[in-house]
């Protein structure tokens, strides 16, 4: 597919608005992305994750390091946790012990 598609894209007369078509080789690609489809990768381990944020403090990257180290636990994007301010963290009440993280206020 990766072949097909940068075929595609370097003679755009080949490609999905081009006036060329490739009709077979279309549908052998969908018939084997049926026959092949994709995988999920297997989630970082905390383990490396720290090891990385660690590097990453050394390095004198303090907001990365911590981003990094907050972004996993919460699933949280990069850019969402770069955008993350000291109003975004909820304290703990008498009915939770934990801080929380308002995400979207």
């Amino acid at each position: 597919t990766r072949l097909y598609a940068a075929w595609c894209w370097r003679n755009p007369s080949f490609g999905r608005n081009g006036h060329i078509r490739w009709s077979r080789v279309s549908r052998a690609l969908q018939g084997w992305k049926k026959l092949s489809p994709t995988t999920t990768r297997a989630p970082m381990l905390w383990i490396f994750a720290a090891l990385i944020a660690t590097q990453m403090v050394r390095d004198v990257d303090l907001v990365g390091g911590l981003a990094l180290i907050t972004m996993i636990p919460c699933y949280l994007r990069p850019g969402e946790a770069m955008r993350l301010k000291e109003a975004d963290l909820v304290r703990p009440t008498p009915q939770r012990s934990f801080w929380a993280i308002n995400l979207h206020p």
